[in-house]
């Protein structure tokens, strides 16, 4: 329900309500530079040494993960009559997930909710675990998923790699890891009062994230009038991250995960990076090469929507998992 009332606010903010485009777009420079940037050093910077190995994992996780979506996404959508181009951008859509914000979003939201999920994963290390998976997904993103939906390659430049999110993880693990962090958990020193503030920036990324997310929906257009195939497509899409990839989450969880000791925290962490809608940077790559664009902005669009039916069943049947609690 939060989910669904602040994106149902920032959909009506810019469909019906006349808040600008630009708005919104400065709203997302705010979050990408300043706000999510704290939030990771807030989170980060105040844990224990000893929880950053258990974050070594999560960049061959996110290899395997996005591995297994293109190469399995490749192999489901030969089956659908499309051009070259149009079963790439599938692919792209299919095999490359919201990563990031919806990750974080929902380690935030679903303690204040679901008080055992606050007991059993918390959110400092679980942060910890999807900025390290970023590492990993990001380059892959900007890179094979640009190709996959614009035809064309591109190296990664520097930008694309050293965000302000990322220095915001960087600047958290030497705070950490050179033990400076403590004066952030003192009453005594003034850094205690320093971060307090900089958390409080920080608390606000999660619902601006959703109101851009509502403005981005309501600001979708179709070029042309929708194809039938394309539409198939859309719910091949639908089709592939919400069933085919819990499908194998479940698969790797019983032949692999339950059986290798790892810790709650890490198998959430896990479970939601294979539980999401496909990445909207994707629908960004796309208007600027203007290519796929009504078939990569219809995909976004149905599948944020029917992300916010499907997640408490998928959450249903995680918590149910047996061996997990």
């Amino acid at each position: 329900m939060q989910l669904l009332a602040l994106m149902t606010f920032g959909f009506l903010l810019t469909r019906f309500w006349g808040w600008s485009a630009d708005f919104f777009r400065g709203l997302s420079r705010f979050i990408i530079k300043i706000a999510l940037p704290l939030y990771f050093f807030t989170k980060i910077s105040v844990l224990q040494p000893e929880a950053m190995r258990e974050g070594l994992l999560f960049p061959l996780g996110a290899v395997v993960i996005v591995g297994c979506g293109l190469v399995g996404s490749w192999l489901f959508f030969r089956f659908f009559p499309a051009s070259a181009a149009e079963r790439r951008a599938c692919v792209a859509l299919s095999g490359f997930g919201n990563s990031g914000y919806l990750p974080l979003m929902l380690i935030e939201i679903f303690p204040l909710t679901l008080p055992m999920l606050a007991e059993t994963f918390g959110s400092e290390i679980p942060a910890l675990y999807v900025g390290a998976y970023l590492l990993v997904q990001n380059p892959l993103l900007w890179t094979v998923g640009n190709f996959l939906v614009t035809g064309r390659e591109r190296k990664p430049r520097l930008r694309d790699l050293l965000t302000p999110p990322l220095i915001g993880i960087l600047c958290g693990l030497l705070m950490s890891l050179s033990g400076a962090g403590r004066i952030f958990m003192e009453l005594s020193y003034p850094g205690y009062h320093i971060y307090r503030a900089l958390e409080r920036v920080a608390q606000t990324t999660f619902p601006l994230i959703l109101l851009t997310l509502g403005s981005m929906i309501a600001n979708i257009n179709f070029s042309r009038g929708l194809k039938g195939g394309v539409v198939r497509l859309a719910l091949g899409v639908l089709a592939f991250r919400f069933l085919l990839m819990p499908l194998l989450f479940l698969g790797g969880y019983f032949l692999v995960l339950a059986r290798i000791g790892l810790l709650p925290p890490q198998i959430w962490v896990l479970f939601l990076e294979s539980h999401l809608p496909p990445a909207t940077n994707l629908s960004v790559m796309a208007a600027q090469a203007g290519k796929n664009e009504d078939l990569v902005s219809l995909s976004i669009l149905i599948t944020y929507l029917a992300y916010l039916l499907f997640l408490p069943l998928f959450l249903l049947v995680f918590l149910n998992l047996p061996g997990l609690l």
